[in-house]
């Protein structure tokens, strides 16, 4: 095969060439990379079979009371996390904090157009816009009623004791009876409150040894992973509910149990050791 502008041709654009031309040879048509009935795989998406699309732990200690527990808690812990975001910033607020916003921007447009301002006047409202643009976005991210009916599908259909959980978008849609928009949106917001997370999968095609794509997306696997994701406040409140959910079931893990007793120290200095115990024996072989 001769070069191409003095470039020689990769093994990758050999191998296409030979399924391009066996495919015209077998009256076959290549598979459409984009749109409609194709899944352009995404980045950092990994195979259905590796272990890194396989993020799961079991729920608690696998059984269904600590999963029905910690599904209650995590719930809980999200309806009050709404409660809370809708209080620190209502609809109302939010208008207000607009049309502020929309008054700084039009008067740094104007001593923008003019060209002479106050000295530190255009950073001062720069600064301002950032702030109130900083705020905006944290409304968009408020939990909504939705957000809180998908967590509760999410969490109904969970394997408790292998934490396995990879629904479609459109089955996540059909459990939480919305639309497929409104599901994509609501994990989205989730995610970004830490109460769930995803990793990206693709499968493999039918097409081997065919001048056709080989992979494509599938659905995400979704995984809990509080402690990394979560903010401090949250998680602190999640993990009250949590521990207390358990204790009424006896089944408080040491590792989250809260209140227990710290075992004594032992005094390091040796002189004052042996004064300790000296004076323990005497009261131990005292008379009463």
């Amino acid at each position: 095969m001769s070069a191409v502008n003095g470039t020689a041709p990769t093994a990758q654009a050999v191998r296409n060439l030979i399924r391009g031309t066996s495919a015209q040879f077998s009256e076959k048509s290549r598979g459409p990379d984009h749109g409609e009935g194709r899944r352009v795989p995404r980045r950092l998406s990994y195979d259905v079979d590796d272990l890194r699309a396989q993020p799961w732990k079991k729920v608690g200690d696998g059984s269904h009371a600590q999963g029905v527990i910690h599904r209650e808690a995590l719930v809980q812990s999200a309806k009050e996390q709404r409660r809370q975001d809708w209080k620190e910033l209502p609809n109302r607020r939010l208008r207000e904090i607009r049309e502020q916003r929309d008054t700084l921007a039009a008067e740094l447009a104007a001593l923008t157009a003019q060209g002479q301002a106050p000295i530190g006047r255009p950073a001062t409202l720069r600064h301002e816009i950032d702030r109130l643009d900083a705020t905006i976005a944290r409304a968009d991210g408020r939990l909504r009623r939705v957000d809180i009916n998908v967590l509760e599908a999410l969490l109904d259909k969970i394997d408790f004791a292998t934490g396995a959980l990879f629904p479609s978008y459109e089955t996540i849609a059909d459990w939480a009876v919305c639309s497929r928009n409104a599901a994509v949106d609501a994990v989205k917001r989730l995610k970004g409150r830490g109460f769930v997370d995803w990793v990206r999968r693709s499968i493999r095609t039918n097409n081997d040894g065919e001048f056709a794509p080989q992979r494509e997306q599938t659905s995400n696997a979704y995984y809990f992973d509080h402690r990394r994701s979560m903010a401090p406040r949250t998680w602190q409140r999640y993990m009250q509910i949590l521990v207390a959910k358990l204790r009424r079931l006896g089944a408080v893990p040491a590792a989250v149990a809260r209140g227990a007793p710290a075992a004594p120290r032992e005094v390091q200095y040796a002189p004052l050791r042996a004064a300790l115990a000296s004076a323990a024996s005497s009261f131990d072989n005292a008379s009463t």
